[in-house]
């Protein structure tokens, strides 16, 4: 029996072939190449790689640094299960934590994310289209009418890796765009992109 580790390992494997496979020429009306150049197709295909390699990595509120997993820590209101701290002895990743690590990783310390989703939000190049997403590109999500509050690492072929909350691990959402709980806060998606003008991240 296949696993659902290695289907989503062929799926990012397919999704990979196929934009390569389009031509770097193609363009959007205002000259910007949605599709990403095979540099940024790379880079993003990587930061899936990194990503998928932190799975089964438990979930700890503000855990995670530029370098790896790391303890988090209880704020009063996230960070706990039951009424009972669990961040503070959890190494792990919240959401931000772990896109934030896998960006920087496979950009080589190009991409410094900060460690908050509304920030990373404003942060690269907005992909309205869907179907111009990429592997790598990130989701986010929020309430009706509420800020930003969860992000996702979008793997290609509608699957997201992500960091959900405190009492699980990283996993993989096979078809984020109709899942019950998150298809519909989907509300931005964003490109990350080097930038001198970014403030490095304490890591």
């Amino acid at each position: 029996m296949i696993s659902p580790l290695t289907t989503v390992l062929c799926a990012v494997a397919i999704a990979l072939a196929a934009v390569l496979a389009v031509p770097v020429s193609a363009r959007a009306d205002d000259g910007s190449s949605p599709i990403g150049t095979i540099t940024e197709r790379m880079r993003g295909f990587q930061a899936a790689q990194v990503a998928l390699a932190e799975l089964g990595i438990p979930y700890s509120w503000g855990g995670g640094s530029l370098l790896g997993p790391t303890l988090g820590f209880c704020d009063g209101t996230n960070g706990y299960l039951n009424g009972q701290c669990m961040a503070d002895h959890t190494i792990g990743f919240d959401c931000s934590g772990l896109v934030r690590y896998a960006w920087f990783e496979a950009s080589g310390g190009s991409v410094v994310l900060p460690h908050y989703s509304a920030a990373q939000a404003q942060l690269g190049r907005a992909i309205p289209d869907r179907s111009d997403l990429l592997p790598g590109d990130l989701l986010f999500f929020a309430d009706p009418g509420g800020p930003i509050h969860h992000v996702g690492l979008y793997l290609g072929n509608g699957a997201m890796i992500h960091a959900e909350h405190t009492g699980t691990n990283v996993t993989v959402l096979h078809d984020v765009f109709d899942d019950p709980t998150w298809g519909h806060r989907l509300v931005a998606t964003v490109r990350p992109e080097p930038a001198d003008s970014q403030p490095p991240g304490v890591a």
